[in-house]
């Protein structure tokens, strides 16, 4: 059973339908626009189709379960399949066949033969110095009784390239994971003059974040063309912490505002600007007035949040969406009672609250997009190592020279030097022609430049 489940995660083809799958998926995620106002959504695609995106996860797909899965799924694979395959590699590159014995220029992609006239011991340095200009680690792996065996290796660092890759892949999946689950991307809503620190997500609409810190907006400018199209919106945003105003700044569309890893861009606007309301217990005593925008939350009491997503003038009906402990309920109120026979009072049975719609301000209110994504530093770093990985893995190569000297008779030395790479073989044909080049022009000037060459 072990041994499926192994030879399962180890598989190739799970790689490649994992990166396929990952791959349409990520083009959905681009296509579609992700985490938007349900209204938007409604507008474009019609209410069937938006049900059938958001029950897939389509208008949140970077944090779906399923994607978080793959992902998981995919770097499984590529641990399991860098643990099976790196032995032999770690045996080829630590455990070398150093010594170069008769017939085993055969398996060598390039070899050459020679017959020089010299000494053995001359023609062995010659070599060790050619391949040591040319960057080789060099060695004599064998000597004696008139033979001299020599091994050169270079770049074996870059048999390990794939793993580097590896590797790089597994950080960005698992800063993409951290992302995921502990990162969010939402909304908080804004006219001129109000502040908040509760964080909206449209495509999670019973989560709230609290921030650390309150958001507020001082103005907000909008430009038309003559058409009536926006032509730029701009945010003049504070933090303001522990009662202090700690940063400013105009946000704009495509520069942000960043505070403590966390980013505010301009995303969109809308209108009324904002909807004023007071909160009451049971017995009528107050809980705090409020200035937002619709659909913008508000804190009741400890897990409990509220918002206005909707107001009829005619009927004084409104919507609310209210959440609770993670759960959302989306309820429509009729007024209940006239406050000093001018504003109305709705009652919110499940809370046991009563609220009190008391203006509703003409204008625009501004959205600011907030996101925390917590791995982002290790995707940069995984996105480094894995580029480190591919030059090496595409344009370093590993090679590998065998030399053998042989005295034979008449004061005469057979030379056969040949060599293996993984990629580039012409590179490895220029030097050992360039070693060759070196060795006859002292032992060997008035010979043809090669014997044979196989």
């Amino acid at each position: 059973m072990f041994r499926k489940v192994y030879d399962f995660f180890s598989s190739v083809k799970l790689a490649i339908i994992l990166l396929l799958t990952l791959a349409v998926t990520s083009i959905i995620g681009t296509i579609i626009e992700q985490q938007k106002d349900p209204d938007q959504y409604l507008r474009e695609y019609g209410e069937t189709t938006y049900k059938i995106f958001k029950f897939l996860g389509f208008t949140d797909v970077y944090h779906s379960w399923w994607y978080i899965f793959l992902l998981t799924l995919l770097a499984i694979n590529i641990t399991v399949c860098s643990i099976k395959r790196l032995p032999k590699i770690w045996k080829v590159v630590k455990e070398p066949k150093k010594i170069f014995p008769e017939g085993a220029e055969k398996n060598l992609k390039v070899v050459h033969r020679i017959t020089l006239k010299g000494n053995i011991n001359e023609i062995k340095e010659a070599v060790i110095q050619s391949l040591n200009r040319l960057r080789y680690k060099t060695e004599v792996s064998k000597e004696g009784n008139g033979e001299v065996h020599i091994f050169a290796d270079k770049n074996v660092f870059a048999r390990l390239g794939v793993y580097i890759v590896h590797l790089g892949v597994l950080i960005v999946l698992v800063g993409g994971l951290i992302t995921a689950i502990f990162g969010y991307r939402g909304y908080i809503l804004l006219f001129k003059g109000s502040s908040s620190n509760i964080v909206n997500f449209f495509s999670n609409e019973g989560k709230v974040v609290e921030l650390p810190f309150i958001v507020k907006c001082n103005d907000f400018r909008i430009d038309f063309y003559p058409s009536g199209m926006p032509k730029a919106y701009i945010s003049d945003v504070s933090i303001i912490e522990n009662g202090k105003e700690v940063l400013r700044k105009k946000v704009k569309v495509n520069d942000p505002l960043e505070y403590k890893g966390i980013y505010f861009y301009q995303a969109t606007y809308g209108q009324p600007a904002g909807i004023f309301f007071s909160l009451f217990d049971e017995k009528r005593k107050p809980i705090g007035d409020f200035a937002v925008p619709l659909s913008q939350a508000v804190k009741v009491k400890d897990g409990v949040y509220l918002r206005v997503v909707g107001f009829d003038p005619h009927t004084l009906a409104i919507g609310i969406e209210v959440i609770s402990k993670g759960n959302l309920k989306s309820l429509t109120l009729k007024p209940v009672d006239f406050a000093q026979k001018m504003f109305p009072v709705y009652y919110l049975k499940e809370e046991k609250v009563y609220f009190i719609l008391t203006n509703i301000m003409d204008g625009f209110y501004t959205g600011l997009q907030v996101a925390k994504d917590p791995g982002t530093w290790i995707v940069w770093v995984g996105s480094t190592i894995l580029i480190v990985g591919l030059f090496v893995a595409f344009f370093i190569p590993h090679r590998r020279v065998w030399a053998r000297i042989k005295e034979s008779k008449e004061e005469k030395v057979t030379l056969v030097i040949g060599g293996i790479t993984n990629k580039g073989t012409e590179g490895l044909v220029k030097e050992l022609e360039e070693v060759l080049g070196v060795v006859k022009s002292s032992y060997c000037p008035n010979t043809p430049k090669e014997e044979r060459d196989d």
